[in-house]
This record gives structure tokens, sequence and C-alpha cells, in this order.
């Protein structure tokens, strides 16, 4: 009988040894690795707020006035008119005439009404810029368009009572 060489090799001990596991189960490693993730994502929001980074920096400065709109009564009526409106185009699925309605007086009305309103009530204009802030940024994303319409709805109403505080009748 003849020795055969391929079978000698494929039940060498060698190869045994090779396939035994380390001491460490594989459910250990992967703990370890969350572990890790989880350490350096919260080591990011971590230094985040320590270096005033995050949404929540944003309005503590207010926000750039944007040419072309003046704040008055009247202003403020028409601003009210215009969400009303961009809140009936979302609500009918018209999403891009929506944007395109928001996104010219009606957005440059809400900056400019922040350094005034910052002026006689610094909380309330804060509250207005974190709104406006938010729907800006839903806009920009895939958030749906009965969310953008609530939040929409949100800043009429800060901005009813910004006329208020500035002393304007109150729109609406």
């Amino acid at each position: 009988m003849q020795s055969n060489p391929a079978a000698s090799t494929l039940f060498s001990r060698r190869r045994s040894r090779a396939k035994q596991h380390s001491g460490v189960p594989d459910w250990v490693w992967g703990a370890g690795l969350g572990v890790i993730v989880i350490f350096f994502v919260g080591a990011f929001f971590v230094v985040g707020e320590i270096t005033g980074g995050g949404t929540g920096g944003t309005c503590d400065e207010p926000l750039a006035p944007l040419d072309g709109v003046e704040i008055s009564a009247e202003a403020f009526a028409g601003e009210d008119d215009a969400l009303t409106r961009v809140i009936s185009m979302l609500n009918l699925g018209d999403r891009p005439g929506a944007e395109a309605t928001f996104f010219g007086p009606v957005h440059a009305f809400t900056h400019n009404v922040d350094p005034p309103l910052r002026e006689r009530d610094e909380d309330a204009a804060k509250v207005l810029c974190e709104a406006v802030t938010e729907m800006e940024t839903s806009f920009s994303t895939n958030a749906q368009s009965a969310t953008i319409a609530a939040q929409i709805d949100l800043v009429r109403t800060l901005l009813r009572d910004a006329a208020e505080t500035l002393g304007y009748t109150r729109p609406g």
C-alpha cells in the first residue's frame, strides 16, 4: 500500500491546530468594539458641547438680516398670510411651491424680525430663531410635509406674538 501525501496533509496535526479557536468568544470581541464606538460617539458630543458646537449655540446671536424686507404692521400681516399659503401648499402636496414661497421675502422677514425682537424680549427671539432654524433644516432634508407644516404653524404663532411684543397689531 502506497502512502498518499494529499491524505496525510488533510488530516495533519498542524491543520487541526489551526482550526482551534482562541480563548475569547466572538461576542466578547463584538461587545468590545461596540463599547469603543459608543465611547467615540459620546466623546464627539461632549467635545461639541464644550466647544460651543451643536444646534443650541446658533441662536445665541441674532439671525443675520436679509435685504428687502422692513418690519411694520403691514409686513407682519403679509407674513401671516404668506405662511398660511405655505402651510396650505404643503397640505395639498405642493412641496416645491411651498419651498419657493417660503424662501423669498417670507424667509427674509423671519431673519429681519430677530434683532428688534431680541432687543425687547431675548428669550422670545431665541425661541423664534430655533423654530426658524429647525424649519429651514426640515426643508433641506426629507422631512414629511406635515412635519414642516406644523413647524411653520409654530413660526407663524411666534411671529404673531412678536408683532405684539414690538407694539404692532397681532395678525391673524
